[in-house]
């Protein structure tokens, strides 16, 4: 999971996308007349729907405990009914130190929802994901600090790979990643857990090594070690889901720390990647956005707000539903299996600690086509 970069410090302006005789240049105006266009069919279906009286699948402001410890950038996942949150960036944008990072570790009964149960924490970090395999709960890399407050920043990407067992209640260690990496994201497929994106912090993030290949290892024979692939891309803040054989790689931020759209999608069987519809426009476009697979859909929420869906033949975003609190390095989890938990993150101004309950409609409210990215290949 993500951390913010130094071009988000603040809501982005329009400076810039004027003519010299001030007026907007036709291509901002086209873009912000298409995102406009897609808002209000959204609202206009919605409406009708509501009117209808037939609104069944509303996000909705649940009754599920808000998170103990209000965090950006931290690793979230369902598994046997519980919800499992790690580490994050406690801190303001921007401000990292030894006491901004957590390692706490807590899970939440879904059936239940009224209390987190603090479990035994772990190396401080943030930018990492949590994946489920096999009963265990993994932490795959991340980010922490060695300075204090006030103290010159001095960042550190981390090799660490670890799992928790939830029956003996005990971390230990697995096969380390070959190099450090953070602000990337993970996903399990069979036995093989695969890594995409990210970098490589030592000392300050405008140091940084954008990281040019993705990670593969075997769960069912961790000692046989990582393996590396090439990526056609370098990006991080991305949300990674998989579907099948396939591994999506969604949005995040490219090595020119511009927000992108891009989606990216590697099959495991072939070898091969290909591109998928880039992700709708809308503030920060898909940087530090969250995705997830359930019941043979995959799922994203990026900070425009929307519930998306990719449509089945993988060519399309639908939109579903949307949140009640529009968020950005959050975390979009599971909840059985015909609903979705979004939770923690920032809403632009405040970090926000709730969870919110969406049920995705059976019917898209809108269908939207977004043209395929050209790919980055290195």
């Amino acid at each position: 999971m993500p951390f913010f970069s130094g071009d988000l410090r603040k809501r982005p302006s329009i400076s810039g996308k004027l003519t010299k005789a001030g007026a907007l240049s036709p291509r901002y105006y086209a873009r912000m007349l298409k995102t406009f266009s897609i808002r209000f069919a959204a609202l206009a279906v919605g409406v009708v729907v509501m009117l209808s009286g037939c609104v069944t699948h509303q996000s909705v402001k649940t009754s599920l405990a808000p998170l103990p410890e209000t965090v950006t950038s931290f690793g979230a996942v369902t598994a046997d009914g519980w919800l499992y949150a790690f580490g994050g960036h406690k801190g303001e944008r921007h401000e990292y130190s030894v006491e901004m990072v957590s390692g706490s570790f807590q899970r939440l009964k879904l059936s239940d929802g009224r209390a987190w149960e603090m479990l035994p924490s772990a190396t401080p970090g943030q930018g990492q994901p949590l994946v489920t395999h096999d009963g265990f709960i993994y932490r795959v890399g991340g980010m922490a600090a060695r300075n204090h407050a006030d103290a010159k920043q001095d960042l550190f990407s981390m090799s660490l790979v670890q799992r928790f067992d939830p029956r003996t209640q005990r971390w230990e260690n697995v096969t380390p990643l070959p190099a450090p990496r953070s602000s990337h994201d993970a996903v399990v497929i069979g036995n093989k857990l695969y890594v995409a994106g990210g970098w490589q912090v030592s000392g300050r993030t405008d140091k940084a090594i954008w990281l040019t290949n993705a990670l593969v290892l075997d769960l069912a024979h961790p000692q046989a070690g990582w393996k590396e692939f090439p990526q056609p891309f370098q990006r991080r803040a991305l949300a990674l889901a998989a579907l099948g054989t396939r591994v999506f790689c969604i949005g995040g931020m490219d090595s020119n720390n511009k927000p992108t759209l891009a989606v990216d999608i590697y099959d495991t069987a072939t070898g091969e990647w290909t591109k998928g519809p880039n992700l709708p426009p809308g503030e920060h476009e898909g940087f530090s956005c969250s995705a997830i697979a359930q019941d043979g859909w995959i799922f994203a929420n990026a900070f425009q707000g929307d519930l998306l869906r990719l449509s089945t033949n993988a060519r399309s975003w639908e939109v579903v539903g949307r949140v009640e609190h529009p968020r950005m390095a959050h975390r979009l989890v599971t909840a059985g299996k015909t609903q979705l938990i979004a939770l923690g993150g920032e809403d632009g101004e405040d970090k926000r600690p709730d969870l919110e309950l969406l049920t995705p409609t059976a019917t898209p409210v809108v269908a939207i086509k977004t043209q395929t990215a050209t790919a980055n290949v290195q």
